[in-house]
């Protein structure tokens, strides 16, 4: 019985000293990923895009069913050479698309870099991602350059010359969940079919309620729990995420078409963590820090926009 006891009191101690090194492991995974970024920059002139397409989806070929932007590359396929992946990288063929020999191979390569520890697998043969690059407070996929307002955009590059409110004061990378795994405190799948009200960018939060009471109504009807399986490909189901919602949002992610297989469309996707009380954030200047779920509306929604005029300092 008294050993009962002491298991009883040391078991929570444990948990807690287990999730400190997975919560510490996760805000490592993101400073890598924005020591890749700079020097993706540094090499480059500018930050990767968010979607880059293959050079079918640009034009310079076809594939009879396939000129679909949703099969563009992502920024982590992009910065797989500084990340020390690039055998993995120089298995890619540009030349195609993501989802075909011998692209749909490579990117079933399983890399803890882009997961963190304290999240569940995927169910499928997927790898999984944790790490969604930032598209802004916007609904991203195919709006009008002018509306490409994140570091990492659509088919629209980012330097740092373009981040106007200052590096150390816009979102370049979060994390958010793996799909499968939603329960009644968290939720990690989509709801489709979800009406996007308001306008492309910076949605009210009235505008976000709205669409919150849709898509927790319509997950059970049409829902998707693909989301954040694959690190290859260049969409917001995947490796992108928006500021549009607050962190780890008390809705699903939702998305506007209600018969997309793909994630070829306007949505609202969330940071979301397993980590109690917000997310980790990787900021344009490389620092790595956590905000709050409880953070002020407007103030993540600036966080997002490279900009916007607003600097915001602490938060």
């Amino acid at each position: 019985a008294i050993i009962a006891i002491l298991i009883a009191l040391l078991l929570p101690a444990v948990q807690q000293a287990r999730e400190a090194a997975r919560r510490s492991q996760c805000k490592n995974n993101l400073k890598q990923i924005g020591l890749a970024m700079h020097n993706y920059h540094d090499t480059h002139g500018v930050f990767p895009l968010g979607n880059a397409p293959s050079a079918i989806d640009a034009g310079g070929g076809s594939l009879s069913g396939n000129f679909n932007p949703y099969y563009g590359f992502s920024a982590h396929v992009m910065m797989l050479p500084f990340l020390d992946q690039a055998p993995l990288y120089n298995q890619f063929d540009f030349n195609t698309i993501t989802t075909i020999a011998p692209n749909n191979t490579a990117k079933q390569t399983k890399l803890s870099a882009f997961r963190c520890p304290s999240d569940l697998d995927y169910a499928g043969t997927e790898p999984g991602n944790n790490y969604v690059v930032c598209g802004g407070p916007s609904l991203w996929w195919k709006v009008s350059q002018a509306d490409q307002v994140g570091m990492f955009n659509y088919l629209k590059v980012t330097r740092f010359r373009d981040i106007t409110d200052g590096s150390s004061n816009a979102i370049a990378a979060s994390e958010s969940l793996i799909g499968g795994h939603t329960n009644g405190s968290t939720y990690s799948d989509v709801a489709k079919g979800i009406s996007m009200t308001g306008p492309t960018v910076f949605k009210s939060q009235s505008d976000i309620a709205t669409i919150a009471a849709a898509a927790i109504a319509g997950l059970s009807g049409n829902r998707n729990n693909g989301v954040r399986r694959d690190w290859a490909v260049g969409t917001c189901g995947q490796t992108v995420f928006d500021t549009q919602a607050v962190p780890n949002w008390k809705a699903p992610d939702a998305f506007a078409c209600g018969g997309c297989g793909a994630f070829d469309n306007v949505g609202v996707f969330a940071a979301r963590s397993r980590h109690v009380g917000g997310v980790h954030i990787l900021m344009g200047d490389g620092a790595v820090r956590f905000a709050s779920e409880n953070i002020d509306f407007n103030t993540w929604q600036r966080l997002g926009h490279i900009s916007d005029g607003n600097v915001l300092g602490e938060f």
